[in-house]
């Protein structure tokens, strides 16, 4: 629903809103490009793992969210004929939302699953080895990355070895997250978002952005959490090994921006064929 709230990745979607006009990704200009030999880097960031708002929690949240999507459908015109049907969609949703609700247990359940997933999985030390151990950005040897804030090796022209030019440092920060909107039984998909500031090597500068979205499929939330939440796992997973390759990629080797489908990227044309598209979350 075009009305409906967004919970956990609210601050997400806020960023790009500003952002849709053009790509947040477009690669380093060439005349930096040149300067950089080799490259060091960390990785920190947060993940958002409340679950406790997601699905309705039996029939009465159910009626009540099941209201608020009947109101919703019918205003969305921003008719007055819809205005004055809002309290039949009302009713008409109230009815639906508390008969199709899922049991207390049931969510309980799915929201605990959900969230021990996101908690459970180490995305942080997934996408720091795969960065790595990169080989994607050609002639531009990535010497370490670190986990933890400010942990990369920090050098200048007078503390490396005669002859060889320091590394450059790739600051990568991500924001980890469930999308959900308020349903009854609502599709739901890990939002992953990484920003990597390419910095001189003492960090003093800071010499390009880029801000990658990563989307995985939306699926029905009992459905996500199945099976110990194998789906969210796997969009966990999957969102690492993705993000490690586009990130080198787009920044060392393409020359276009990457490509954006509403709050998402499209990534299938990595090398690898292993990238994912875009899928419409909203």
């Amino acid at each position: 629903m075009a009305v409906a709230r967004v919970f956990a990745v609210a601050s997400l979607v806020c960023v790009f809103v500003s952002a849709c006009a053009q790509s947040p990704v477009t690669p380093i200009p060439d005349s930096t490009r040149r300067t950089i030999t080799s490259i060091s880097g960390d990785v920190s960031g947060i993940k958002n793992s409340d679950t406790s708002q997601i699905g309705a929690r039996g029939s009465t949240e159910g009626g009540q969210r099941g209201a608020a999507q009947g109101v919703a459908t019918m205003t969305s015109s921003g008719t007055l004929l819809g205005l004055l049907l809002a309290p039949v969609g009302a009713a008409v949703g109230g009815a639906k939302g508390a008969s199709e609700a899922q049991s207390e247990e049931v969510v309980d359940t799915t929201r605990a699953e959900l969230r021990l997933a996101m908690q459970d999985t180490d995305f942080a030390e997934d996408l720091r080895a795969r960065l790595a151990s990169s080989t994607i950005a050609g002639d531009i040897v990535v010497s370490s990355m670190t986990s933890g804030a400010s942990t990369a090796a920090q050098q200048s022209a007078t503390n490396v070895s005669a002859g060889a030019p320091p590394s450059h440092i790739i600051a990568v920060e991500y924001r980890l997250a469930i999308f959900h909107q308020a349903h009854v039984n609502p599709k739901i998909a890990l939002v992953a978002q990484v920003t990597a500031q390419v910095q001189s090597p003492d960090r003093k500068q800071m010499l390009h952005k880029a801000t990658w979205t990563y989307c995985g499929q939306p699926y029905d939330f009992v459905q996500m959490a199945a099976n110990n939440a194998a789906l969210l796992r796997g969009q966990i997973n999957t969102a690492a090994a993705v993000l490690a390759e586009a990130i080198p990629y787009d920044l060392f080797v393409s020359k276009v921006p990457r490509p954006l489908k509403g709050y998402c990227m499209d990534f299938t044309d990595l090398p690898s064929g292993t990238g994912t598209k875009a899928p419409g979350l909203i």
